[in-house]
């Protein structure tokens, strides 16, 4: 863990109510305000990173289908000759 005296510091500004939504995750999660918006920026960037490769898998497999569709077909029709 790195020390809070040589940690990189960053002032937020949060919209009105936030502050006591986080104190109250933070308490629910037996963490301070700080770790509990660290372990929320984490987990957020770690679910863009998942939907990311979620998405290029998608595509691939939907490309994967379409080229056994078209082979399919392309079959089917030589069949039918």
């Amino acid at each position: 863990m790195t020390d809070s005296r040589t940690a990189d510091k960053f002032v937020l500004r949060l919209p009105d109510g936030l502050r006591g939504d986080i104190s109250t995750w933070a308490t629910s999660n037996e963490r301070s305000m700080n770790s509990e918006i660290v372990h929320r920026l984490k987990r957020s960037i770690t679910q863009d990173q998942l939907q990311e490769e979620q998405a290029k898998m998608i595509s691939l497999l939907l490309n994967q289908v379409e080229t056994l569709e078209t082979q399919l077909q392309a079959k089917a029709q030589h069949g039918a000759a």
